[in-house]
């Protein structure tokens, strides 16, 4: 007797169901030959992306995390591109100091004694030197201008008590020492001297009388050899200095006996020389120190693996099917790499992508579990039951059950992995390349996994089938599980029911659909399957049916039927009482959880990505917290143009941010030989000089630290070399030709005024021979290190004192910015903030209607957008509860929750409506029973594998 309810599920979806007939068809009788065609096309789609160089990551650059359209990119790049322009064809090699590549090394005395005693001094000596020894440290020195030779680093203990650095660090005579100790001191109430010997000392030292710890620096020139300026070629000149930094590294090594080792840094260890603890740093040496920690980690990778593997091998008692499973799972990262960058022509690929790794494990084994538990619960499906209860051959058992399984979880994995796809998609609007790049791949892969999850594992699954379950083939490894035993043994025999005269019709019609009265814990029986509707217990079927064969249950199987399902179907005077108080009880927590989230901001400090413990990671600190502040290259640097109209990318793709930048364009109005653009210029030196600033970053009250140093204003020094190299005219009474000759020749000559010819190029800006801007350079009294909200405060000042110099200048010279790398980069860690909150605002609405498509009912809908909204904001509420912020490692960590609660929520609410349009149950415990009995342990086996692959 036909099914009604089966055929009238059935309507309408003819195609679907052919196309499924055929594929399970197809799988059925060649396996091995589809198995092996598909394993040989993921094969070759991984070895071109070999030979394409799909694998190899992108070379860093400063402007990976930088946003391209952000006002601090367009205006750092346009002073920048000026520069270069202003300097091409009159190159001075290393006269400027390469930014984020100085030296600097740190010594600490644990007595509560002065540090520079003779001992001290020869060991200090001996540990800068090493720096100085390193292999072709006079290929990146910083020249001096003078002599065209490797400057000498004043700013060294070895400088300022032997005099030169050209030494063996012999043991000075306590006389010397106490000499050179006596002027140091003494500088710090010589006002002529007191920014001088102020470096060396730390902040309590007017208080004790003696400083126990001190420092040294040492800088590095730019541009190197062969380049036009500093930003030119950016990327392969980092290259170069990261290069010198590893002989920096190993010389250190070698000298302290320190190693490495996997998992840990030798930047770990405390290291003396002698009785003095040294430290030592260079943003290189940070870049170095990151990528090899990234490398080392990646054995972590394998480690997840052979724990997801252990985890999915006790799951589905098959070392065959979950080595295939995770070969498949593994196969699918470099397929999804090479499409990723050769078909969508992402060129972007860069150690945050390798974290896909961990996700695809986690989502990639949650789609095998879907697939391989819908399989398993196919043998109890009516049809399949008739069948073996028939004797039919055994592979036309296992096609049947093969349609079955495929009609089960097709949906459910489509669903699932389609609206993941889109809530990794929804990243690409962030307007940082590093993680919209990343959804793109993330989407790409789970993709890549739904395809193989239908196609690929089937097959394998039918071949472990035949080959050791109905075959002859069986070897302790891949024995069978406890249910394909049975289906065997039954098909081995005459049916049960046949022996018993029961016919099949009669088993068909056995059940009833569930009324919704039996709604009580005490009418759910403690075994229970539900098949056309009816929930039976097993114990008090006919042995015709105990006879039929049964799923192997694991042990979440048995979790789920004996605790969860009872628990949550527990009524007290009709009401679901555990399941209310669970309800409750989240409602509650998410709520705390919102309310935290809503509070989360971007860091109150810099972000640390190395130990605590890591030298590396405490200099930074040290720099700022111990010693007497003043040296300039620890704040905040800003250039402020005039002349420069903007910048346009006519030919960038934001995915090869090292490729076609841009170029800058100038002021066509700009003229600065006119007196009141002159005047313009000098008020802005003035104001730049005087603008206060109340926020507590600032250290001093005023915007500008208060030195000559941090003030770059040229004009007043080219007006009086101008006046007495011309006597009886001034900048404002001669000819223009005269003005201009002059400033070309002032900027290319040495002068006695403080500016060397380098800071001249770059101060004043002719291309050719005609001027296109000229510039102030100023340093904050505000720290770089400080924290993302005060450093976005302050730049609020200086867009105001920028505004105000504009307001007072004629026409050509009012287009003045405030330039700054700190800019881009508090510019990038919020965009990277706003970008996660950006993405969840297209995600969420994009999700709910893919939902409410997918299953055609809209209060599941809204409970699984609501429930993973739920996730995502205990997640991050959890982050603030811990202390954390919302920086670039949270954001990250965001779009991969996201993926995870979509996947885990809409497996069990697609299954939920499943129960009545695949088994035509109404009652809403029904289908939540339908659904715990399908998924739960499914989900639960997901989660399971992404907690083991997380520990590593």
């Amino acid at each position: 007797m036909n099914d009604p309810q089966r055929e009238a599920r059935h309507e309408g979806c003819s195609c679907k169901r052919s196309c499924v007939r055929g594929i399970s068809k197809f799988l059925t009788y060649h396996p091995v030959k589809f198995m092996s065609l598909t394993l040989f096309v993921i094969l070759l789609v991984t070895v071109i992306g070999a030979f394409a160089g799909s694998y190899t990551l992108s070379v860093p650059s400063g402007y990976d995390w930088a946003i391209p359209e952000g006002r601090a990119s367009l205006d750092n790049e346009a002073l920048l591109d000026a520069e270069d322009e202003a300097v091409a064809g009159d190159v001075l090699p290393r006269q400027q100091e390469k930014d984020r590549s100085t030296f600097w090394i740190t010594f600490a005395w644990d007595r509560n004694e002065d540090i520079f005693s003779a001992a001290n001094v020869k060991s200090m000596c001996e540990v800068e030197r090493q720096f100085l020894i390193t292999d072709d440290y006079e290929k990146f020195c910083f020249i001096n201008s003078t002599n065209s030779q490797c400057s000498v680093p004043t700013n060294t203990i070895t400088y300022q008590f032997y005099g030169n650095m050209s030494t063996d660090c012999p043991l000075l005579g306590e006389d010397r020492v106490n000499q050179t100790r006596a002027y140091l001191y003494s500088g710090l109430t010589d006002p002529s001297r007191r920014d001088e010997v102020k470096f060396f000392m730390e902040k309590d030292t007017a208080k004790l009388g003696f400083t126990r710890r001190t420092r040294a620096r040492v800088p590095l020139g730019a541009p190197l050899e062969g380049f036009t300026s500093p930003n030119d070629d950016q990327a392969e000149q980092d290259g170069k200095y990261m290069d010198f930094y590893m002989g920096v590294r190993d010389n250190y090594f070698d000298f302290f006996g320190l190693q490495s080792r996997w998992l840990y840094s030798a930047y770990r260890e405390e290291v003396f020389q002698g009785d003095v603890q040294v430290k030592w740093y260079s943003d290189d040496l940070v870049n170095i120190e990151f990528q090899e920690t990234i490398i080392g980690d990646l054995m972590l990778a394998i480690i997840s693996i052979v724990f997801v593997l252990f985890w999915m091998t006790c799951q589905m008692r098959s070392l065959f099917l979950s080595s295939m499973a995770m070969l498949q799972i593994v196969l699918s990262i470099p397929v999804s790499i090479t499409i990723y960058r050769e078909l969508f022509f992402v060129d972007y690929f860069s150690f945050l992508h390798i974290l896909v790794v961990f996700l695809v494990l986690g989502i990639g084994a949650d789609d095998v579990f879907v697939f391989f538990d819908g399989w398993r619960h196919a043998l109890e499906d009516p049809e399949v039951v008739k069948l073996i209860r028939k004797g039919e051959d055994p592979i036309v058992v296992a096609e049947t059950r093969m349609r079955v399984a495929y009609e089960h979880t097709l949906g459910a994995v489509f669903n699932t992995s389609f609206t993941t796809i889109v809530a990794f998609m929804a990243t690409v609007i962030s307007p940082v390349a590093p993680i919209s790049s990343f959804g793109v791949l993330a989407a790409t892969c789970i993709l890549m996994n739904f395809i193989l999850v239908i196609s690929l594992f089937p097959a394998v699954i039918m071949v472990y089938h035949k080959r050791f379950v109905i075959g002859s083939g069986c070897c302790g490894c891949c024995r069978s599980s406890e249910n394909d035993r049975d289906e065997t043994a039954a098909t081995d025999k005459k049916s049960a029911a046949e022996n018993d005269g029961i016919t099949s019709d009669d088993v068909e019609t056995k059940g009833e659909p569930m009324r919704e009265k039996n709604n009580s814990i005490s009418e759910i029986p403690k075994k229970m399957s539900i098949r056309n509707g009816s929930v039976t217990e097993h114990d008090d079927q006919p042995r015709d049916e105990r006879d039929a064969p049964q799923r192997d249950n694991s042990l979440l199987d048995h979790f789920t039927r004996k605790a969860y399902i009872p628990a949550m179907s527990c009524q007290v005077s009709g009401w679901f009482i555990v399941a209310i108080i669970v309800v409750v009880l989240l409602l509650v927590f998410s709520a705390v959880g919102i309310a935290a989230a809503a509070t989360l901001g971007t860091p109150n400090e810099e972000e640390q990505w190395l130990t605590g413990d890591n030298m590396l990671q405490q200099v930074p600190d040290e720099l700022q917290d111990n010693y007497i502040l003043g040296e300039l290259d620890q704040y905040v640097d800003v250039g402020i143009p005039f002349g420069i109209d903007g910048f346009e990318r006519p030919d960038f793709n934001r995915y090869e941010p090292n490729k076609n930048r841009g170029n800058v364009v100038f002021d066509g109005a700009f003229d600065f030989y006119p007196a009141d653009a002159q005047d313009a210029f000098l008020s802005a030196c003035r104001i730049a000089r005087t603008k206060t600033c109340g926020k507590s970053a600032c250290e001093r009250g005023t915007l500008v630290w208060p030195s000559d140093e941090a003030l770059t204003c040229f004009l007043p020094s080219f007006q009086s070399w101008f006046v007495a190299n011309n006597p009886g005219l001034s900048t404002y009474n001669c000819t223009r030709d005269q003005f201009f000759t002059a400033l070309k020749e002032y900027r290319t000559i040495e002068t006695n005024d403080g500016f060397s010819k380098a800071e001249k190029q770059k101060l004043i800006g002719f291309v050719g021979d005609d001027l296109k801007y000229v510039r102030i350079d100023v340093v904050l009294s505000v720290l770089t290190s400080e924290s993302t909200r005060e450093l976005i405060d302050v730049r609020k000042i200086v867009d105001d004192m920028v505004n105000e110099m504009n307001g007072n200048a004629p026409a050509g010279m009012n287009n003045a910015f405030g330039a700054s790398w700190t800019w881009v980069t508090i510019e990038s860690e919020v965009g990277v903030v706003q970008g996660f909150f950006q993405g969840l605002i297209v995600c969420f609405p994009v999700a709910f209607i893919v939902l409410v498509f997918a299953t055609s009912n809209l209060l599941v809908s809204v409970y699984a957008i609501v429930s993973i909204g739920f996730i995502v904001a205990n997640v991050l509420g959890v982050v603030k509860w811990n202390g954390g912020a919302l920086g670039i490692a949270e954001a990250v960590a965001g779009v991969i929750v996201i993926g995870f609660s979509v996947d885990y929520v809409i497996h069990l609410g697609h299954m939920f409506v499943e129960a009545t349009h695949s088994e035509g149950l109404r009652g809403r415990l029904q289908r939540f029973v339908y659904a715990a009995e399908n998924m739960a342990a499914t989900v639960m086996a997901g989660g399971g594998n992404t907690i083991w692959g997380a520990p590593p």
